[in-house]
């Protein structure tokens, strides 16, 4: 039974061309067997294989199995150690998981071994080896929902995104792709981190890239840019990726910035796609907001003439939603949705006694929900340098105008945070909001 589309999908020239090279390159076999790494009966039965290939390849028949020679492949490729002979076995069985479905049943039925075998070529100092065992692991997984150890190869594939080589990061990014269409390696993704955040920092290089001239590891900034949202998009189907990625890893500023200078509408189309699928949760909107979607999505709208109707119709329902939220939005309301993102950056707000005055009251509203977000800010791993020196320099107007204020700030432990930060603060800035906002805690008490 043939299949059209391959269930692990790897465009990438370089890669192919280098597979196209194992196919014809000769393996001593018989050296092999003479050795005693292989014995007779192996020998004969790969050769076999080999001449059945060829037959099958030459006539173009796409309804004969020769899944009966998978257990002969994975077992070589369990004992076996010479690079060569490992891509030349990696090189077939990927071919036959493409040709036919039961070969990749034979494979899926006997994970224990070819997990084995696979993880050991990924162990080997050879990128072209992991990363077509990677590619096989994944394609078993896509057809036959089995168990595989995606976090393990997660990780193999975090250290391939680390190459100085282009071909080997686009290879990687395309098998995540691959292995994110089963949902269960969506949440090992996400839990794991290290992929995931080496994916978006591949994602920002394609930005500052454009700008220095560098890229490191891009190698298209469109496609790579392609790449690693679609990865975004599938990684937002689930909730608990959808309203808290942005937050994590500050992705949505980051697409703002491609989406308006994108020159390819498939990027486009999966930027709003996967804004899209973050929308539908409210808590998002804050930080949609902040990043200024809506009027990214306005010059997408009326700036660019798509061929894309869904596309079209997308951006007009996305603006249209947005829309419902920024309708009668008031200096406190923007202040707030930035607080809410937990992305805080200096505004007029900021610098505004006048500001001060009259919404300091509000931040006691709701048990001090706005003094809790502050301190929230304080304490979270991710916040930014700019967004922990700016919410040391609100709480410090807080208790300026609010002089009561100070037992709360002390009470949820902001207090201890600040006095941290005035000497052990990650930047200069940091260290002075820290010390004007202890500096007013102490100036009340001294007042009190």
């Amino acid at each position: 039974m043939a299949t059209n589309v391959p269930a692990a999908m790897v465009s990438n020239q370089f890669f192919d061309e280098f597979t196209a090279k194992v196919r014809v390159k000769p393996i001593p076999w018989e050296g092999y067997s003479r050795a005693g790494l292989i014995s007779s009966d192996e020998l004969h039965r790969l050769k076999d294989f080999q001449k059945q290939l060829v037959q099958l390849v030459e006539s173009s028949e796409n309804s004969v199995s020769l899944a009966t020679h998978v257990p002969l492949l994975v077992s070589l490729t369990e004992k076996l150690s010479s690079v060569d002979a490992l891509q030349y076995l990696l090189v077939v069985l990927d071919e036959l998981a493409e040709r036919d479905v039961e070969s990749v049943r034979a494979l899926a039925n006997d994970m224990d071994n070819v997990s084995r075998a696979l993880f050991r070529c990924m162990d080997k100092k050879d990128d072209y080896l992991g990363l077509k065992a990677c590619k096989i692991l994944t394609g078993i997984a896509v057809t036959c929902n089995v168990e595989v150890a995606f976090g393990r190869m997660f990780a193999y594939l975090e250290k391939s995104m680390r190459s100085e080589l282009t071909s080997v990061v686009d290879v990687a990014l395309q098998v995540v792709q691959s292995a994110l269409r089963v949902p269960r390696a969506r949440s090992i993704l996400y839990n794991e981190a290290g992929c995931l955040a080496q994916m978006i920092d591949v994602l920002k290089r394609t930005v500052s890239g454009t700008k220095t001239g560098a890229g490191r590891g891009v190698v298209a900034v469109s496609q790579t840019q392609y790449e690693v949202v679609f990865c975004l998009w599938l990684l937002t189907f689930e909730r608990h990726v959808a309203v808290t990625i942005d937050r994590k890893y500050d992705v949505v500023s980051t697409m703002v910035e491609i989406a308006r200078s994108a020159v390819k509408e498939k990027v486009v189309r999966i930027i709003v796609a996967t804004w899209a699928n973050m929308a539908q949760h409210s808590v998002n909107v804050p930080g949609l907001l902040v990043a200024r979607v809506p009027a990214c999505l306005e010059t997408l709208r009326v700036g660019r003439n798509f061929n894309d109707e869904d596309l079209k119709q997308t951006l007009t329902d996305l603006t249209d939603t947005m829309a419902e939220h920024t309708g009668v939005m008031t200096s406190w309301d923007e202040y707030v949705n930035q607080l809410k993102s937990g992305k805080l950056e200096w505004s007029g707000w900021h610098r505004s006694e006048q500001f001060w005055k009259i919404h300091v009251a509000k931040m006691d509203e709701n048990d001090h929900r706005i003094v809790r977000l502050l301190a929230r800010v304080l304490a979270a791993p991710e916040s930014t340098d700019t967004s922990v020196a700016v919410a040391c320099h609100d709480l410090s107007q807080y208790v300026k105008y609010n002089p009561e204020g100070k037992k709360f700030v002390a009470k949820v432990g902001a207090k201890q945070r600040v006095m941290t930060l005035m000497t052990e603060g990650a930047t200069a800035e940091i260290k002075y909001e820290a010390l004007m906002c202890v500096q007013q805690i102490m100036l009340n008490a001294w007042r009190n």
